[in-house]
């Protein structure tokens, strides 16, 4: 008996070691990998590996392996056959696999939210033991019980044994049998679920590759509305174009009937001008005719001749007479400027002499009415000396009251020091909170920046939330089916479990693929998490935002507050103030009083009163002169505190206008926010509406493939039509601006005309509106130079500042400066207005000369030509051909003008046109903006394909693994049979290797991702070629080969 223990002890040590080898190498595993895959591959092994290695510990009491099956064939080899026992071993390696296939899905559902691994069959199996294991344990375990039965000498005992021995090894082959078959079953199931594994990820490849078709729809139609909206656009601007070209070609056909007329009244005027020569060739032979006439007529043309020349010598005395009138003018001008401010001057020294007389004449009266006093005082000195001694009493008393009172004025004077610099500091405060009101708006327009970024990140971050959540329901659906399905097949398993071997593939197929739907609801809600966590933080920071607002207006409340505050603060001190005035005033009344009382009761002499009471009456005048130079700076100071506070007050009201106008643009943003989360609602219910229709796999590829090349066709036409349209806007540009540039040239041609015809008015009336201007500038500056006089005399006064002073002096030499460069414009004003003069008095006399002329002509013709009434027709003919003339250059002058008001009509029509250009170019660079966003959008529809075939790509790859996971696992029965020696090494080079092994992978999938999609598309046809025998991987290779 002590020897059986020792050998189970044995074994259960052999058992514990493979058990902690195997614990190991899981562990050592999970701690390898640091490149981002440890996470995952913690939760696989678990996940998976915990199906294989606990059913081995749960089936303890029907195996071998573990150590405590020896007990159980020893006793029961008494009770039962082996084939009774090999019928019960079945049964309960089939409750044992319900079991794991049960522990498997509580794993499974308990580890969904976790992400799934990538790792191979080779990898989840090698911790497993192999058949040559298992047998080596079982003849361990024979070997012990020969060496136990050698003990026992009886013949009978020796039989039992024998047939025990017998008994034990049909048993053990049995076992060897049940484990192998357990080991195939177990593989197949790895098997069917990396199939199942391969077949969610075709799945999602496929539901992939429908969203991106679904994106690529969408950005077509978007495309297409677009190119669209560019066309009917396009055909707008050629409508404006035409119509801006009919109203070119108006103005042009106005333009060249202007110029018709104008060449027609040329042609007029050239043929008057013909008419009027021919007038002249009559009238020289007229002339010709009547210079014998003319002969008579010449003593009288000499007098007149002789008058003619005695009146333009009166008019150039005239006009040298007027000359030196205006130059007297301007110097009574300037002489007149010179005695007002000279008159000015003397009524000011004459107010000031008259202010000093009644200021004398009041120091004359009180140093009289002190006399008077003091005689009286004299007088009744006899009567009050008995009261002397009553009176110093007093006096002493008075003295103290006089000490009280100024220790009181010299409290007050450390008030005023005091309030004084709370007034300095109550500024500085001011200062700071400006700066900090600054800042507040600079933080202010960083939290709404912030604002509008975060409420963009959770719009994005909601449609991804809604695109999950769509994706969801879509899995879910698919879930419950698979379900379906898998219960199905879990009856047919019950039913033909012994017999069909490709029903368990389609079983475990399905297990797999619900296992991977479950692995994805997972990943989508832990996706939902993150997108609402974001979404919390998102609310959090607009929370924070809208605190710190709150916060920033409490502090404008606060500020409102200080300055309601300062303004009381002020209104006190200037009462404290008035009312410190008043008691310097009553202390000084009643001091003078007190002195003349004392000097009374002193018996001090008159003739020294008056000494010391005219020192007093300097010094009072002279502190009477610095307090009222103090109060004036005072007053001064007052009226700067309150021109701040006014601008205060207006800062105030702008801080309210831009809060309203913030709280305006909150309230519309929170309005565009309700509006888009409506708009994303419904288009969210929009897409459930369009995701709960279902189609099969046939058709779902035939669209992708025909979408595809729709897509390929449409954005190829696209971008043909986009080169077309920017060839033709840039055309039309061209044709716009040679347009332009020709109206232009036309326009700037009739300016320079219009120019030239108004130069002359135009340089007369601005030559008057500048004298007339100069002139009221030059009395707004006289006025000036009066008031700055008075401020000069004002600032004569002592104790002013130096910067009013420097200010006075500054302004004084502005001042000189515009008075000499307004001389020198005078000076030349009166230049030109001689020029113009003496032209307007030439004029006149060339008009006289030729009234006189005519006049004579005509006295001459009456007294000498009988047929003056011919001549008289004649020239009233000429006269009336001349006036005709005269009315049709009106008429083209009215034309002219017509012309101009149609040219003005022109330009501002071109300016409309320019604007509408650069709306349209406005237009036309958005329009280029949202197809440069479109053409980023597809090429991310671009990247997701690739994506979508590299994961295809390593699906082909899982593909090609089983056949390196068998010579694996031949390569992990040789380890194993190594294991129970008690070495522990080959479980660390097998996890050595499994690190190894994923870079290699990346290197794969960087070599997968430079290869073409049609590739891509070969390997996947390959690998559901080579997988033909499950009926799903059948039914997808069917699909796919009816779409080609």
């Amino acid at each position: 008996m002590m020897k059986k223990k020792k050998t189970k002890k044995e074994s259960s040590d052999v058992v514990n070691k493979g058990k902690g080898e195997g614990g190991n190498s899981l562990g050592h595993l999970a701690k390898e990998d640091k490149d981002g895959y440890a996470a995952t591959r913690e939760i696989t092994l678990e996940g998976e590996i915990s199906s294989i290695g606990d059913s081995p510990k749960r089936e303890a009491g029907n195996i071998s392996v573990e150590g405590d099956p020896p007990q159980r064939v020893s006793t029961a080899a008494s009770v039962a056959s082996p084939l009774e026992r090999v019928h019960q071993i079945v049964g309960e390696s089939q409750e044992c696999r319900k079991y794991g296939e049960s522990y498997e899905e509580e794993t499974l559902l308990g580890e969904g939210e976790e992400e799934m691994s990538d790792m191979s069959t080779d990898e989840m199996l090698s911790g497993m033991e192999s058949d040559e294991d298992v047998s080596e344990e079982v003849k361990q375990f024979s070997s012990g019980g020969e060496l136990i039965y050698k003990h026992f000498y009886n013949d009978e005992i020796n039989a039992l044994s024998q047939e025990i021995q017998e008994k034990e090894r049909l048993l053990g082959e049995v076992n060897k049998t049940v484990w192998v078959l357990k080991n195939r079953f177990v593989k197949l199931e790895k098997h069917i679920k990396s199939k199942k594994k391969e077949m969610a990820k075709r799945k999602k490849l496929v539901e992939e590759k429908k969203k991106i078709e679904e994106e690529e729809n969408g950005a077509c139609v978007n495309i297409q509305a677009k190119n669209h909206f560019l066309t009917k656009q396009n055909e707008k601007l050629k409508y404006e174009r035409e119509r801006n070209n009919e109203k070119i070609i108006r103005t042009q056909n106005d333009l060249m009937q202007c110029d018709h007329s104008i060449e027609e009244m040329k042609e007029k005027l050239i043929d008057k001008e013909k008419e009027l020569k021919e007038w002249t060739l009559q009238i020289d032979k007229l002339q010709k005719e009547e210079f014998e006439v003319e002969k008579f007529a010449l003593c009288q043309d000499k007098e007149i001749e002789n008058m003619s020349y005695k009146l333009e010598k009166l008019n150039l005395e005239r006009v040298e007479q007027e000359k030196k009138v205006n130059t007297m003018k301007t110097k009574n001008m300037q002489l007149q400027m010179e005695l007002q401010a000279n008159i000015k001057e003397n009524e000011q020294m004459e107010e000031e002499k008259k202010k000093l007389r009644t200021k004398c004449k009041c120091v004359v009266d009180t140093i009289n009415n002190r006399d008077q006093t003091i005689f009286k005082f004299e007088e009744e000195f006899t009567r009050y000396a008995k009261k002397r001694e009553k009176l110093t009493h007093s006096c002493k008393a008075i003295n103290e009251h006089i000490e009280t009172q100024r220790g009181k004025n010299h409290l007050l004077s450390d008030q005023l020091k005091r309030e004084e610099s709370n007034l300095s500091k109550l500024k500085r405060e001011e200062g700071k909170i400006q700066e900090e009101l600054k800042k507040a708006y600079d933080e202010r327009d960083i939290l709404i920046k912030d604002l509008d970024c975060e409420k963009i990140t959770t719009r994005e971050k909601l449609e991804e939330k809604n695109n999950l959540q769509v994706s969801l329901t879509g899995l879910e659906k698919t879930l419950h089916k698979l379900t379906q399905s898998f219960e199905e097949s879990k009856r047919e398993y019950a039913k033909e479990e012994l017999n069909s071997v490709e029903k368990n593939q389609l079983i475990k197929s399905s297990e797999q693929i619900l296992t991977e739907q479950n692995g994805k609801l997972a990943k989508l809600s832990s996706k939902i998490k993150v997108l609402d966590e974001e979404k919390f933080k998102l609310q959090e920071n607009l929370q924070k935002s809208k605190n710190e607002y709150t916060i920033l207006e409490a502090d404008m409340v606060g500020t409102q507050i200080k300055i309601k505050q300062m303004k009381s603060n002020i209104k006190k001190m200037e009462q404290e103030l008035e009312r410190q005035k008043e008691i310097l005033y009553k202390f000084d009344f009643q001091t003078q009083v007190l002195t003349k009382k004392l000097n009374v009761a002193s018996g001090i002499s008159t003739f020294e009163k008056k000494k010391k009471s005219q020192k007093k009456i300097d010094t009072l005048e002279k502190e009477f002169t610095r307090y009222e130079e103090i109060y004036n700076t005072l007053n001064n100071e007052m009226k700067r505190i309150s021109v701040e506070l006014k601008n205060i007050k207006n800062q105030q009201m702008c801080m309210k206008e831009e809060k309203g106008n913030i709280l305006q643009d909150t309230e519309k943003l929170e309005l565009e926010i309700k509006s888009l989360e409506s708009n994303v609602l419904t288009q969210n219910k929009e897409k459930e509406n369009v995701m709960l229709i279902e189609m099969n796999l046939k058709i779902e590829l035939d669209k992708m493939k025909e979408i595809f090349s729709n897509n390929l066709d449409s954005l190829n036409v696209l971008k043909k039509k986009k080169k077309e349209n920017v060839q033709n806007e840039k055309l039309s540009e061209q044709d716009m601006n040679a347009h332009v540039d020709s109206l232009k040239v036309i326009v700037k041609n009739m300016n320079d005309e219009l120019h030239k015809l108004n130069l002359q008015v135009h340089d007369r009336k601005s030559r008057c509106n500048n004298l007339e201007l100069k002139l009221d500038a030059i009395n707004v500056r006289s006025g000036e130079e009066e008031y700055q006089q008075r401020g000069e005399e004002e600032g004569s006064r002592p104790d002013r500042p130096d910067a009013q002073d420097n200010q006075h002096i500054h302004y004084k030499i502005k001042i000189e400066e515009d008075i000499s460069k307004l001389k020198q414009e005078i000076e030349t004003l009166d230049a030109l207005i001689e020029k113009e003069n003496q032209q307007v008095e030439q004029f006149q006399k060339t008009l006289n000369e030729i009234i006189q002329t005519n006049k004579s002509f005509s006295e001459n013709i009456k007294c000498i030509d009988p047929q003056y009434k011919e001549l008289l027709k004649k020239k009233n003919k000429l006269n009336k051909k001349c006036d005709q003339i005269k009315d049709d250059i009106a008429s083209i002058e009215k034309h002219i003008s017509e012309y101009k008001k149609k040219i003005n009509g022109v330009e501002n029509e071109l300016n409309d046109v320019i604007s509408d250009v650069r709306s349209v170019e406005d237009k036309v660079t958005a329009l280029q903006e949202n197809s440069r966003k479109m053409e980023g959008t597809i090429n991310d529809i671009f990247v997701k394909i690739e994506r979508a075939s590299n994961q295809l790509r390593g699906l082909v790859g899982a593909k090609k693994k089983p056949l390196s996971s068998q010579l694996g696992a031949s390569q992990s029965d040789d380890d194993g049979e190594d294991a129970p020696t008690g070495e522990a090494t080959p479980t660390g080079g097998g996890a050595e290797q499994r690190a190894e092994q994923v870079p290699l992978e990346k290197r794969v999938f960087k070599q997968i991702q430079m290869e073409s999609l049609k590739e891509k598309l070969a390997l996947l046809f390959e690998c559901f070629q080579s997988h033909g025998d499950n009926a799903v991987v059948r039914e997808i290779y069917h699909v796919i080969e009816a779409s080609e």
